[in-house]
């Protein structure tokens, strides 16, 4: 399946092609980052990764661009990542979310995250002028105006490290190839209720960002009518 998607670049408009998205997990760039969030994933109940880093393949189909993203139940939670992807023989990055099925994700977290549309920003960057200064970009994902997720990309395996580690289990191809990065520490959980995310990719060194904002939409369970 393939999926074109829009953005907007300093560059001008760039439409992509993609036919391929993985979501890593667990990939902090310390060992003390990546069993923080081990522990805070056991907390709700989710185990030990079999593997450290994860990779897990995504239907490329769920990627959203919308500003309203439905999900079935009120037990799903967000993730802000940066994304990248190769296109026209160059490397972008832009900001999305890993929204997924807390409790499938407890029992199956390749299919918990195959449960979800992925968000995806309409605005992305060339990569390669970021790589300088990569480290001091910043990741932030605020639920109802409560920052749950902020941290600098630091903390997080490289653009190269990550496309290195998903080449070695999906091959060296990447064009069309969509790579979600993981996720940072989440302060707290968002409301069980549509809520407003924001979610946001910004770069000090050059004084700018990208922002997607998009509404999380509970499909609650259906009971038939009483008498």
């Amino acid at each position: 399946m393939t999926v074109s998607l829009s953005f907007d670049t300093p560059e001008g408009p760039l439409a992509a092609t993609v036919s391929r998205v993985l979501a890593a997990g667990y990939t902090g760039r310390t060992r003390h980052l990546v069993e923080a969030h081990i522990e805070e994933l056991k907390a709700l109940g989710i185990g030990v990764p079999p593997h450290i880093p994860m990779l897990f393949p995504i239907i490329p189909g769920l990627l959203s661009q919308s500003g309203v993203t439905q999900v079935l139940g009120l037990d799903t939670s967000p993730e802000v990542e940066f994304v990248v992807f190769h296109q026209d023989g160059r490397d972008y990055v832009t900001v999305g979310s890993d929204q997924t099925d807390s409790v499938m994700e407890a029992q199956n977290a390749a299919i918990a995250k195959n449960m979800c549309l992925k968000s995806v920003a309409t605005e992305a960057w060339a990569l390669e002028p970021l790589l300088g200064h990569w480290d001091e970009l910043e990741l932030t994902l605020t639920c109802e105006g409560v920052v749950m997720q902020h941290g600098a990309l630091g903390q997080m395996m490289t653009p190269a490290q990550l496309q290195e580690f998903v080449a070695g289990h999906d091959g060296p191809q990447h064009e069309g190839r969509m790579i979600f990065s993981g996720t940072m520490e989440m302060h707290g959980r968002c409301p069980r209720a549509s809520v407003e995310m924001v979610i946001t990719l910004h770069d000090p060194v050059l004084a700018r960002s990208i922002v997607h904002r998009f509404r999380v939409e509970p499909m609650l369970e259906i009971f038939p009518p009483k008498g």
